[in-house]
């Protein structure tokens, strides 16, 4: 049995299987409802393996992990790498462009207005074009593993499920059992134990992108190479978790300007900048 798992059929017409671990600097909590005990124990176990493999290959401060090996020969020679890195690797391409460049998992690469590796699609392989160059998927993995549970929740036919990554990305499969949606809040970052937004998900994901629940700045402007310093947090929504964890931590990063640019491109996603005030009130404006 996985850890952290539970089942309750108290409620005959709405068992719950609850699963929680500890993953890739996160706490995950796992609930769908509808599964038979056999069958929440199944699920739990494969998303379990399933998001333990992804740590193990996207932990750059793993020696043994396939990110930290292209990480320390990647500057001198090419590197093979398997198909899920290397197509994770295309995919954060994909989002550098599409982002005006504001996600970007390669790091002292300040300045650059292009990408500094290549990617061979013949041999898989991936190449360094400068020294220094380190990449760090952090800002993709928890999305990326997300998504990967999201579509193991579906074929264990559960009826619904709220799939939470440490509360900044949640995921939902249908809605809740006596309701329209999964109502899912944000906290006020100045009052905290009060909701500073809510969001209503059915079939949909959120990400929540912002300084750490301590305060700290992390997210770093990939032109400027420096942290972001700014108050408020941006929520996005839509279909994909990995999207979605992808956008907010763009647009984050990104000046009020680039915005809308970054936006036209991610149809079917909405944004919001939420600025909570030590004095009292929320100020909530929607990004288009």
């Amino acid at each position: 049995m996985a850890a952290g798992f539970r089942y309750s059929d108290k409620n005959v017409l709405h068992p719950i299987s609850f699963v929680e671990l500890d993953a890739m600097h996160t706490h995950v909590e796992l609930l769908l409802t509808g599964l038979s005990r056999e069958q929440g124990e199944k699920f739990a176990q494969e998303a379990e393996r399933r998001i333990k493999d992804m740590e193990r290959r996207f932990n750059r401060y793993d020696m043994k992990s396939p990110l930290a090996v292209v990480n320390s020969r990647a500057a001198v020679e090419s590197v093979g790498v398997d198909d899920e890195l290397f197509m994770a690797l295309e995919l954060c391409e994909v989002f550098r462009v599409a982002t005006k460049g504001y996600f970007s998992v390669a790091t002292d690469t300040a300045g650059l207005e292009h990408t500094p590796y290549i990617l061979d699609g013949a041999t898989h392989g991936v190449k360094f074009l400068t020294d220094g160059v380190q990449l760090d998927m952090g800002g993709f993995a928890k999305g990326f593993a997300l998504d990967q549970v999201l579509k193991l929740s579906r074929e264990s036919e559960a009826a619904s499920a709220l799939l939470n990554f440490g509360n900044s990305s949640v995921a939902a499969v249908g809605h809740h059992p006596y309701g329209e949606w999964w109502a899912v809040g944000v906290e006020n970052t100045a009052q905290r134990g009060t909701l500073a937004y809510e969001a209503h998900l059915c079939d949909a994901a959120m990400s929540v992108s912002g300084r750490t629940p301590a305060g700290e700045y992390h997210i770093v402007d990939p032109h400027t190479g420096l942290k972001v310093a700014q108050d408020g947090m941006i929520v996005v929504e839509g279909r994909s978790a990995l999207v979605a964890e992808v956008l907010s931590t763009a647009l984050y990063a990104a000046p009020e300007s680039k915005r809308e640019s970054i936006m036209q491109q991610f149809e079917g996603y909405s944004a919001t900048e939420i600025i909570c005030h030590k004095a009292g009130g929320v100020e909530k404006r929607i990004i288009k």
